[in-house]
């Protein structure tokens, strides 16, 4: 896992996609692209559906990512852990377009946006470098990535198992806005999010 910390600059998203992020219910996890300064990164978001105090948000987190499942078949894993406080986890199909566009734009980009979604609505938002090397293996994971065949009842298996047992313990995060490619699209539908 690496370290990530805050960041400040005016971003742009789908709106329809923070429209459905946020009645969705929580807590849960969505992925998508992210527009700051002309160019699109990918993001992760997070909706925990508990307070996560000020002063944990202020110290980051730290970002993980691993491929669970068999030689046949794999599904994504991320984990976040906010200090001192708690460990959430999200599972993803990578046979998923909108997982393959975003985690390819985050490895050609070299950087990940991770928003936290607070209980009040209010927004944390973090950038994650890739720093030298591949610290999450993510790079090193995509090419099994963008040739996954994983079903989706093969993908419901795993959750239902790691449902069971978490590893590492933590919350899960439901995925949620998965189906909907055109929450890709940020050439329309723009909704602007500027640092408090």
């Amino acid at each position: 896992m690496g370290d990530v910390v805050n960041m400040r600059s005016c971003l742009t998203m789908n709106s329809r996609f923070i429209g459905e992020f946020i009645s969705a219910p929580s807590p849960c996890f969505a992925l998508g692209l992210v527009e700051e300064f002309g160019r699109e990164h990918g993001f992760l978001a997070l909706r925990p559906g508990e307070y996560i105090p000020d002063n944990v948000t202020d110290m980051g987190f730290r970002l993980g990512h691993v491929l669970v499942g068999t030689e046949c078949f794999e599904v994504v894993q991320f984990m976040f852990e906010f200090y001192g406080f708690r460990t959430y986890n999200t599972l993803l199909n990578p046979n998923n377009p909108i997982v393959q566009t975003v985690l390819k734009t985050i490895v050609k980009e070299g950087d990940c946006f991770i928003f936290a979604l607070g209980v009040n609505q209010s927004v944390t938002a973090f950038r994650n470098p890739l720093e030298e090397g591949d610290p999450y293996g993510l790079k090193a994971n995509l090419p099994r990535i963008l040739r996954s065949k994983t079903t989706e009842a093969q993908f419901q298996r795993v959750v239902l198992q790691f449902e069971r047992k978490p590893d590492p313990p933590g919350k899960l995060l439901h995925w949620v806005c998965r189906d909907d490619e055109s929450y890709l699209d940020l050439s329309k539908d723009r909704l602007e999010l500027r640092p408090s």
